[in-house]
């Protein structure tokens, strides 16, 4: 107890940094974009978490046989539920491209239709006639 005491008067009276001629780093605003929206895609994991635990252990009055949920098993389940939506969507996206070759072209960091649509059908992406 007295070393923390002692820690604590010791921090109390200890002199504020200085920061003059001190390098300081600061995040550039792209990357305090991406940390506030991992934040809040962590905090509504989070709180889906705590909804699906709230309603699993609700329906527990009704279907005795289902077992008590955790909220660590709850934050599992909804991860897991987040991950296979994460492959459907991927595999939409990747149909999208199977069925349409060509149509798509990269505009900076997405995908827009090109001005004709792609190539027409019986062509490769050249233009050129497929045999």
């Amino acid at each position: 107890m007295r070393a923390f005491l002692g820690l604590l008067i010791g921090w109390a009276l200890s002199p504020a940094l200085a920061w003059a001629g001190m390098p300081s780093f600061t995040l550039t605003d792209a990357a305090r974009f991406h940390i506030s929206a991992i934040s809040f895609f962590v905090f509504v994991i989070l709180v889906s978490a705590l909804v699906v635990k709230w309603l699993w252990n609700g329906l527990r009055k009704d279907f005795t046989k289902l077992p008590r949920l955790s909220y660590g098993r709850s934050l599992g389940l909804v991860v897991l539920i987040a991950l296979f939506f994460n492959i459907f969507l991927l595999m939409i996206a990747g149909a999208r491209e199977l069925m349409t070759p060509g149509a798509w072209e990269q505009s900076d960091i997405t995908y827009r239709l090109r001005d004709g649509g792609g190539p027409a059908y019986g062509q490769d992406r050249d233009g050129e006639r497929a045999e």
